[in-house]
Protein backbone atom coordinates (compact mmCIF):
# COMPACT_ATOMS: atom_id res chain seq x y z
CA UNK A 1 0.00 0.00 0.00
CA UNK A 2 1.50 3.33 -0.86
CA UNK A 3 2.36 5.80 1.87
CA UNK A 4 1.09 9.25 1.37
CA UNK A 5 3.30 12.28 1.63
CA UNK A 6 1.13 13.47 4.50
CA UNK A 7 1.86 10.27 6.48
CA UNK A 8 5.63 10.65 5.98
CA UNK A 9 5.57 14.23 7.18
CA UNK A 10 3.60 13.27 10.30
CA UNK A 11 6.04 10.41 11.09
CA UNK A 12 9.05 12.66 10.68
CA UNK A 13 7.52 15.21 12.98
CA UNK A 14 6.86 12.56 15.64
CA UNK A 15 10.54 11.35 15.64
CA UNK A 16 12.15 14.80 15.60
CA UNK A 17 13.80 16.03 18.89
CA UNK A 18 11.69 18.86 20.25
CA UNK A 19 13.31 22.24 19.98
CA UNK A 20 13.82 24.45 23.09
CA UNK A 21 11.28 27.15 23.65
CA UNK A 22 12.38 30.70 23.08
CA UNK A 23 14.61 32.16 25.74
CA UNK A 24 11.82 34.27 27.12
CA UNK A 25 9.82 31.13 27.78
CA UNK A 26 12.58 29.10 29.57
CA UNK A 27 12.07 28.27 33.28
CA UNK A 28 14.85 29.90 35.37
CA UNK A 29 16.05 28.39 38.70
CA UNK A 30 14.71 30.35 41.64
CA UNK A 31 17.14 31.99 44.08
CA UNK A 32 16.97 30.35 47.51
CA UNK A 33 16.92 32.76 50.43
CA UNK A 34 18.69 31.27 53.49
CA UNK A 35 16.38 30.75 56.38
CA UNK A 36 16.84 33.31 59.12
CA UNK A 37 18.49 31.84 62.22
CA UNK A 38 16.02 31.22 65.01
CA UNK A 39 15.91 34.08 67.49
CA UNK A 40 18.12 33.59 70.52
CA UNK A 41 16.16 32.44 73.51
CA UNK A 42 16.17 34.89 76.40
CA UNK A 43 18.96 34.10 78.82
CA UNK A 44 17.83 32.48 82.06
CA UNK A 45 20.40 32.28 84.82
CA UNK A 46 21.02 28.96 86.52
CA UNK A 47 19.30 28.15 89.78
CA UNK A 48 22.63 27.92 91.64
CA UNK A 49 22.76 30.18 94.72
CA UNK A 50 25.44 32.84 94.77
CA UNK A 51 27.56 34.27 97.58
CA UNK A 52 29.09 37.65 96.70
CA UNK A 53 32.48 37.71 98.38
CA UNK A 54 33.14 41.34 97.51
CA UNK A 55 30.52 43.99 98.25
CA UNK A 56 30.64 47.42 99.90
CA UNK A 57 27.59 48.17 102.03
CA UNK A 58 27.23 51.37 104.00
CA UNK A 59 25.95 51.31 107.56
CA UNK A 60 22.17 51.11 107.50
CA UNK A 61 22.02 49.74 103.96
CA UNK A 62 22.21 45.98 104.61
CA UNK A 63 18.48 45.41 104.15
CA UNK A 64 18.52 47.43 100.93
CA UNK A 65 21.48 45.36 99.75
CA UNK A 66 19.72 42.10 100.60
CA UNK A 67 16.66 43.10 98.57
CA UNK A 68 18.78 44.04 95.56
CA UNK A 69 20.89 40.90 95.68
CA UNK A 70 17.88 38.67 96.24
CA UNK A 71 16.36 39.81 92.96
CA UNK A 72 19.49 38.65 91.09
CA UNK A 73 20.03 35.28 92.76
CA UNK A 74 22.66 36.37 95.29
CA UNK A 75 21.73 34.87 98.65
CA UNK A 76 24.54 36.30 100.77
CA UNK A 77 27.10 39.11 100.55
CA UNK A 78 30.41 39.81 102.26
CA UNK A 79 30.68 43.46 103.26
CA UNK A 80 34.31 44.51 102.95
CA UNK A 81 33.53 47.99 104.31
CA UNK A 82 33.14 47.13 107.98
CA UNK A 83 34.88 49.67 110.19
CA UNK A 84 37.51 49.11 112.90
CA UNK A 85 36.08 48.08 116.28
CA UNK A 86 36.78 51.50 117.78
CA UNK A 87 34.59 53.34 115.27
CA UNK A 88 31.32 51.46 115.11
CA UNK A 89 31.99 47.93 113.91
CA UNK A 90 29.34 46.62 116.30
CA UNK A 91 26.74 48.72 114.44
CA UNK A 92 27.74 47.04 111.16
CA UNK A 93 27.39 43.61 112.75
CA UNK A 94 23.90 44.42 114.05
CA UNK A 95 22.87 45.90 110.69
CA UNK A 96 24.01 42.73 108.94
CA UNK A 97 22.01 40.55 111.33
CA UNK A 98 18.88 42.67 110.78
CA UNK A 99 19.07 41.82 107.06
CA UNK A 100 18.06 38.20 107.80
CA UNK A 101 21.74 37.38 108.31
CA UNK A 102 22.29 37.73 104.55
CA UNK A 103 25.41 39.86 105.10
CA UNK A 104 28.77 38.94 106.67
CA UNK A 105 31.14 41.70 107.76
CA UNK A 106 34.90 42.09 107.40
CA UNK A 107 36.71 44.67 109.50
CA UNK A 108 39.20 47.32 108.39
CA UNK A 109 42.20 48.62 110.31
CA UNK A 110 42.43 52.02 111.95
CA UNK A 111 45.24 53.52 109.91
CA UNK A 112 45.53 56.52 112.22
CA UNK A 113 47.46 54.11 114.49
CA UNK A 114 50.21 54.08 111.86
CA UNK A 115 51.18 57.69 112.59
CA UNK A 116 52.86 56.61 115.82
CA UNK A 117 55.54 53.99 116.60
CA UNK A 118 54.30 50.56 117.66
CA UNK A 119 51.22 50.75 115.44
CA UNK A 120 51.34 47.04 114.61
CA UNK A 121 50.62 46.02 118.20
CA UNK A 122 47.67 48.41 118.45
CA UNK A 123 46.25 47.09 115.20
CA UNK A 124 46.60 43.53 116.47
CA UNK A 125 44.61 44.44 119.59
CA UNK A 126 41.89 45.95 117.39
CA UNK A 127 41.80 42.84 115.23
CA UNK A 128 41.21 40.66 118.29
CA UNK A 129 38.34 42.95 119.34
CA UNK A 130 36.87 42.86 115.85
CA UNK A 131 36.87 39.07 115.86
CA UNK A 132 35.12 39.05 119.24
CA UNK A 133 32.44 41.41 117.91
CA UNK A 134 31.69 39.14 114.98
CA UNK A 135 33.93 40.25 112.09
CA UNK A 136 34.83 37.25 109.92
CA UNK A 137 37.78 38.64 108.00
CA UNK A 138 40.09 41.60 107.41
CA UNK A 139 40.06 43.98 104.43
CA UNK A 140 43.26 45.74 103.37
CA UNK A 141 42.44 48.56 100.92
CA UNK A 142 44.66 49.97 98.19
CA UNK A 143 45.63 52.83 100.51
CA UNK A 144 48.37 50.49 101.73
CA UNK A 145 51.28 51.36 99.48
CA UNK A 146 49.51 54.34 97.94
CA UNK A 147 48.21 56.56 100.72
CA UNK A 148 48.69 55.41 104.31
CA UNK A 149 51.73 56.93 106.01
CA UNK A 150 53.82 55.79 108.95
CA UNK A 151 55.52 57.64 111.82
CA UNK A 152 58.17 58.94 109.41
CA UNK A 153 55.39 60.46 107.23
CA UNK A 154 56.40 58.20 104.35
CA UNK A 155 54.14 55.73 102.57
CA UNK A 156 53.82 52.40 104.32
CA UNK A 157 54.89 49.65 101.94
CA UNK A 158 52.62 46.66 101.32
CA UNK A 159 55.30 44.41 102.82
CA UNK A 160 56.29 46.78 105.65
CA UNK A 161 57.64 44.62 108.55
CA UNK A 162 55.75 46.77 111.06
CA UNK A 163 52.55 45.08 109.84
CA UNK A 164 53.83 41.51 110.10
CA UNK A 165 52.15 40.94 113.48
CA UNK A 166 48.76 41.96 112.03
CA UNK A 167 48.87 39.42 109.22
CA UNK A 168 50.17 36.72 111.53
CA UNK A 169 47.34 37.39 113.99
CA UNK A 170 44.76 37.23 111.20
CA UNK A 171 46.02 33.74 110.43
CA UNK A 172 45.86 32.71 114.09
CA UNK A 173 42.29 34.00 114.36
CA UNK A 174 41.17 32.26 111.17
CA UNK A 175 40.32 35.59 109.54
CA UNK A 176 40.93 35.64 105.76
CA UNK A 177 42.62 38.80 104.48
CA UNK A 178 40.99 40.35 101.40
CA UNK A 179 43.79 42.53 100.06
CA UNK A 180 43.59 45.13 97.31
CA UNK A 181 46.88 46.51 96.06
CA UNK A 182 47.37 48.88 93.16
CA UNK A 183 44.63 49.32 90.59
CA UNK A 184 44.23 48.69 86.84
CA UNK A 185 47.57 49.13 85.10
CA UNK A 186 45.98 51.75 82.85
CA UNK A 187 45.72 54.06 85.86
CA UNK A 188 49.53 54.36 85.77
CA UNK A 189 49.49 55.27 82.09
CA UNK A 190 49.06 58.75 80.70
CA UNK A 191 45.39 59.77 80.64
CA UNK A 192 43.83 60.51 77.29
CA UNK A 193 41.98 58.84 74.45
CA UNK A 194 44.72 56.26 73.95
CA UNK A 195 44.27 55.03 77.50
CA UNK A 196 41.89 52.05 77.51
CA UNK A 197 40.28 53.39 80.70
CA UNK A 198 39.87 56.85 79.17
CA UNK A 199 36.15 57.10 79.86
CA UNK A 200 36.53 56.00 83.47
CA UNK A 201 39.46 58.33 84.12
CA UNK A 202 37.64 61.22 82.44
CA UNK A 203 34.79 60.71 84.90
CA UNK A 204 37.21 60.28 87.81
CA UNK A 205 40.48 62.08 87.04
CA UNK A 206 41.56 61.61 90.66
CA UNK A 207 41.83 57.87 90.00
CA UNK A 208 44.84 58.39 87.74
CA UNK A 209 48.27 57.80 89.27
CA UNK A 210 50.16 59.09 86.24
CA UNK A 211 51.28 62.44 87.65
CA UNK A 212 52.10 61.09 91.12
CA UNK A 213 54.20 58.30 89.67
CA UNK A 214 55.97 60.65 87.27
CA UNK A 215 56.90 62.84 90.24
CA UNK A 216 58.12 59.80 92.16
CA UNK A 217 55.49 60.23 94.89
CA UNK A 218 54.13 56.69 94.64
CA UNK A 219 55.56 53.29 93.64
CA UNK A 220 55.11 51.81 90.21
CA UNK A 221 52.39 49.23 89.66
CA UNK A 222 55.02 46.47 89.50
CA UNK A 223 56.65 47.56 92.77
CA UNK A 224 53.29 47.31 94.52
CA UNK A 225 52.57 43.91 93.05
CA UNK A 226 55.98 42.53 93.97
CA UNK A 227 55.47 43.72 97.56
CA UNK A 228 52.08 41.97 97.59
CA UNK A 229 53.74 38.72 96.53
CA UNK A 230 56.32 39.05 99.30
CA UNK A 231 53.53 39.68 101.82
CA UNK A 232 51.66 36.51 100.80
CA UNK A 233 54.88 34.48 100.90
CA UNK A 234 55.78 35.74 104.38
CA UNK A 235 52.60 34.41 106.04
CA UNK A 236 51.93 30.85 104.82
CA UNK A 237 49.43 30.20 107.64
CA UNK A 238 47.28 33.20 106.70
CA UNK A 239 44.68 32.92 103.95
CA UNK A 240 44.85 35.81 101.48
CA UNK A 241 42.17 36.74 98.96
CA UNK A 242 43.76 38.67 96.11
CA UNK A 243 40.75 40.75 95.14
CA UNK A 244 40.04 41.89 91.57
CA UNK A 245 41.36 38.66 90.03
CA UNK A 246 44.50 38.51 92.11
CA UNK A 247 45.16 42.22 91.57
CA UNK A 248 46.42 41.45 88.05
CA UNK A 249 43.57 40.66 85.61
CA UNK A 250 45.70 41.99 82.75
CA UNK A 251 48.02 38.98 83.10
CA UNK A 252 46.25 35.70 83.94
CA UNK A 253 49.53 33.82 83.47
CA UNK A 254 51.11 35.80 86.33
CA UNK A 255 48.11 35.07 88.54
CA UNK A 256 48.37 31.36 87.67
CA UNK A 257 52.02 31.34 88.74
CA UNK A 258 51.07 32.84 92.10
CA UNK A 259 48.32 30.28 92.66
CA UNK A 260 50.74 27.49 91.79
CA UNK A 261 53.34 28.85 94.22
CA UNK A 262 51.27 29.97 97.22
CA UNK A 263 48.56 27.57 98.44
CA UNK A 264 47.39 30.20 100.97
CA UNK A 265 46.22 32.50 98.15
CA UNK A 266 42.71 32.68 96.69
CA UNK A 267 41.36 35.24 94.24
CA UNK A 268 37.99 36.86 93.59
CA UNK A 269 36.40 38.00 90.33
CA UNK A 270 35.08 41.37 91.49
CA UNK A 271 34.85 44.16 88.88
CA UNK A 272 37.28 42.53 86.48
CA UNK A 273 35.12 40.58 84.02
CA UNK A 274 35.61 43.27 81.33
CA UNK A 275 39.37 42.76 81.71
CA UNK A 276 39.46 38.96 81.71
CA UNK A 277 36.53 38.44 79.33
CA UNK A 278 37.88 40.34 76.36
CA UNK A 279 39.79 38.67 73.55
CA UNK A 280 43.38 39.79 73.08
CA UNK A 281 46.90 38.37 73.26
CA UNK A 282 46.57 37.51 76.96
CA UNK A 283 42.91 36.58 77.08
CA UNK A 284 40.55 34.27 75.23
CA UNK A 285 37.53 32.29 76.28
CA UNK A 286 39.44 29.01 75.90
CA UNK A 287 42.36 30.24 77.98
CA UNK A 288 40.23 31.66 80.77
CA UNK A 289 37.99 28.61 80.80
CA UNK A 290 41.06 26.43 81.30
CA UNK A 291 42.16 28.77 84.09
CA UNK A 292 38.83 28.50 85.92
CA UNK A 293 38.78 24.74 85.53
CA UNK A 294 42.29 24.35 86.90
CA UNK A 295 41.82 26.70 89.87
CA UNK A 296 38.14 25.99 90.52
CA UNK A 297 38.80 25.50 94.26
CA UNK A 298 40.68 28.81 94.60
CA UNK A 299 38.31 31.28 92.93
CA UNK A 300 35.59 33.23 94.74
CA UNK A 301 32.72 35.00 93.03
CA UNK A 302 32.54 38.74 93.71
CA UNK A 303 30.97 41.82 92.14
CA UNK A 304 32.33 44.96 93.88
CA UNK A 305 28.76 46.23 94.12
CA UNK A 306 28.50 49.30 96.34
CA UNK A 307 25.24 50.09 98.13
CA UNK A 308 24.39 53.09 100.27
CA UNK A 309 21.30 54.16 102.16
CA UNK A 310 20.11 56.63 99.51
CA UNK A 311 18.91 55.96 95.92
CA UNK A 312 21.94 57.51 94.24
CA UNK A 313 24.44 55.60 96.36
CA UNK A 314 24.94 52.61 94.09
CA UNK A 315 27.90 51.26 92.17
CA UNK A 316 28.05 48.26 89.87
CA UNK A 317 31.75 47.51 89.48
CA UNK A 318 32.55 51.13 88.72
CA UNK A 319 30.80 54.47 88.47
CA UNK A 320 30.32 57.13 85.83
CA UNK A 321 28.99 60.65 85.91
CA UNK A 322 25.36 59.48 85.87
CA UNK A 323 23.37 57.80 88.60
CA UNK A 324 22.90 54.09 87.73
CA UNK A 325 19.52 52.89 86.53
CA UNK A 326 17.66 49.60 86.62
CA UNK A 327 18.91 48.97 83.08
CA UNK A 328 22.49 49.29 84.34
CA UNK A 329 21.76 46.79 87.10
CA UNK A 330 20.13 44.33 84.69
CA UNK A 331 23.02 44.55 82.22
CA UNK A 332 25.61 44.18 84.98
CA UNK A 333 24.15 41.03 86.46
CA UNK A 334 22.95 39.40 83.22
CA UNK A 335 26.33 39.90 81.54
CA UNK A 336 28.02 38.51 84.65
CA UNK A 337 25.91 35.34 84.64
CA UNK A 338 26.26 34.94 80.87
CA UNK A 339 30.05 35.17 81.18
CA UNK A 340 30.17 32.24 83.57
CA UNK A 341 27.28 30.17 82.20
CA UNK A 342 27.34 30.50 78.38
CA UNK A 343 29.71 30.37 75.43
CA UNK A 344 28.23 33.56 73.97
CA UNK A 345 30.77 35.75 72.20
CA UNK A 346 28.75 38.97 72.14
CA UNK A 347 28.13 39.63 75.84
CA UNK A 348 27.94 43.36 76.58
CA UNK A 349 30.51 44.50 79.11
CA UNK A 350 28.97 44.47 82.60
CA UNK A 351 30.51 47.90 83.18
CA UNK A 352 30.97 49.68 79.84
CA UNK A 353 32.78 52.59 81.48
CA UNK A 354 35.68 50.17 82.03
CA UNK A 355 35.91 49.51 78.29
CA UNK A 356 33.23 49.39 75.63
CA UNK A 357 33.93 45.98 74.19
CA UNK A 358 32.00 42.72 74.27
CA UNK A 359 33.24 39.81 76.34
CA UNK A 360 33.26 36.06 75.64
CA UNK A 361 31.59 33.55 77.92
CA UNK A 362 33.51 30.61 79.39
CA UNK A 363 30.55 28.21 79.80
CA UNK A 364 31.63 26.51 83.02
CA UNK A 365 30.12 23.13 83.95
CA UNK A 366 27.65 23.16 86.80
CA UNK A 367 29.94 21.52 89.42
CA UNK A 368 32.54 24.25 88.80
CA UNK A 369 29.92 26.99 88.87
CA UNK A 370 28.72 25.70 92.22
CA UNK A 371 32.21 25.96 93.68
CA UNK A 372 32.85 29.45 92.39
CA UNK A 373 29.37 30.79 93.11
CA UNK A 374 29.08 29.56 96.68
CA UNK A 375 30.84 26.36 97.78
CA UNK A 376 34.32 27.88 98.02
CA UNK A 377 32.92 30.73 100.13
CA UNK A 378 31.08 28.23 102.30
CA UNK A 379 34.25 26.28 102.88
CA UNK A 380 36.15 29.45 103.74
CA UNK A 381 33.64 31.09 106.07
CA UNK A 382 30.99 28.48 106.88
CA UNK A 383 28.16 30.59 105.45
CA UNK A 384 24.80 28.79 105.40
CA UNK A 385 22.65 28.96 102.29
CA UNK A 386 19.15 30.24 103.15
CA UNK A 387 16.34 27.85 102.34
CA UNK A 388 13.96 30.59 101.17
CA UNK A 389 14.12 34.11 99.72
CA UNK A 390 13.65 37.21 101.82
CA UNK A 391 10.04 37.29 103.06
CA UNK A 392 7.79 38.97 100.53
CA UNK A 393 6.60 41.68 102.91
CA UNK A 394 10.21 42.81 103.17
CA UNK A 395 11.16 42.26 99.54
CA UNK A 396 10.58 44.17 96.33
CA UNK A 397 12.03 41.66 93.91
CA UNK A 398 13.30 43.30 90.75
CA UNK A 399 11.76 46.73 91.32
CA UNK A 400 10.96 48.98 88.37
CA UNK A 401 13.35 51.56 89.79
CA UNK A 402 16.43 51.28 91.93
CA UNK A 403 14.94 54.02 94.06
CA UNK A 404 12.28 51.51 95.14
CA UNK A 405 14.73 49.18 96.85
Amino acid sequence: MGISLCSLLLAAAACRTPTAPPAAQQTRPQAVTPAAPPPRQPFVRSDIPRIDMHAHIMLGASMRAARLFDSYGIVHAINLSGTPPTVGLDDFIVDADVAYKRVTTFTNLDWSHALYPGYGERMVADLVKAKALGARGLKIPKGLGLGFKGPDHKLIAVDEPGLDAVFEKAGELGMPVAIHIGDPKAFWEEPGERNERHEELAAHPEWSFWDEHERGDIPSWQQLFDAFVRRVARHPKTTFIGVHFGNDPEDPDAVARLLDTYPNLLIDTAARLPAIGRRDANHSAAKLRAFFLKYQDRILFGTDTGIGRNPGELMFGSTGREQPTMADADRFFESTWRYFETADTDIPSPTPIQGRWNIEGINLPRPVLEKIYYKNAQRLLGIPIPAAPIPKQESNVHPARLEDL
